[in-house]
């Protein structure tokens, strides 16, 4: 008899910060992600994540579209030039032209909230098996 099961991926490593106003929404990612393997940092604030990409070494950004002090599309304009991070966009607002602008100012991908968190961490895995050019060591 053959194991039907999917195997169960592999843990991930590096560090992610997530940037969601929303507390619950914040938590819950922080949890999914801490539990694949990432080191996790959070804010609630646009600023404070522009703050802390430079001296983070982050490997993966979420990154909320909606927050309440500067706008994710201005803060993805804002740390793309500082971090090779993967940024995945992590919001309600499912516009195509709000997907295509995210994709343009630096979003590797953009994700329709409510979403999976199996998806989520299939996403991320994905991005992370890549490699890519560090800006920011």
């Amino acid at each position: 008899m053959t194991d039907t099961t999917s195997p169960r991926p592999a843990p991930l490593q590096g560090r992610a910060l997530v940037v969601e106003d929303d507390p619950d929404i914040r938590g819950l990612l922080e949890i999914a992600l801490a539990g694949a393997g990432l080191e996790v940092r959070t804010t609630g604030s646009g600023r404070e994540a522009v703050d802390l990409v430079p001296h983070g070494h982050f490997d993966l950004i979420t990154l909320d579209l909606s927050l309440p002090d500067l706008d994710g599309v201005a803060v993805c304009r804002a740390i793309r030039p500082m971090t090779s991070a993967y940024i995945v966009m992590c919001t309600a607002r499912g516009a195509e032209t709000d997907r295509l602008t995210g994709l343009d100012v630096g979003a590797d991908d953009y994700l329709l909230k409510p979403f999976a968190i199996s998806e989520l961490r299939a996403r991320v895995a994905a991005m992370l098996r890549r490699p890519r050019t560090l800006l920011d060591d």
